[in-house]
């Protein structure tokens, strides 16, 4: 495993995931009345429905991107450990295919599975 290879594309999804964080940061800085008083005068109530659908769906997207901001932090800090491409839980190698697929997996694809179930 290449890890000079895999912690440039870390840092890359990194600085992805911080720029989408600003963004969302951004909307949500706007309050939900300023919003609806863009959407409609009136502030009928399907457009205010709008604007809350929107708002929880930013809330929803900006939770992912700190879920996945930590998990690429642990992935980076794996690098450093030495510890990069094994399981958090058992510590044996994880499958190489997951790890091109998801280069922050902390875990093998067994554990992943028994941590979603739970």
């Amino acid at each position: 495993m290449d890890l000079r290879k895999a912690r440039k594309s870390l840092m890359a999804f990194r600085s992805r995931l911080l720029d989408r964080e600003g963004e969302i940061g951004e909307s949500l800085a706007i309050s939900l009345e300023e919003e609806a008083d863009e959407e409609s005068s009136d502030q009928h109530p399907a457009d205010v429905g709008t604007v809350t659908f929107s708002r929880e769906l930013d809330l929803t997207l900006q939770g992912n991107v700190e879920r996945l901001l930590v998990q690429v932090d642990r992935a980076l800090e794996k690098i450093e450990e030495g510890t990069y491409g094994r399981c958090d839980r058992c510590g044996l190698p994880i499958d190489p295919g997951r790890m091109s697929a998801v280069p922050y997996a902390t875990l093998c694809i067994e554990h992943q599975r028994e941590l979603e179930r739970s």
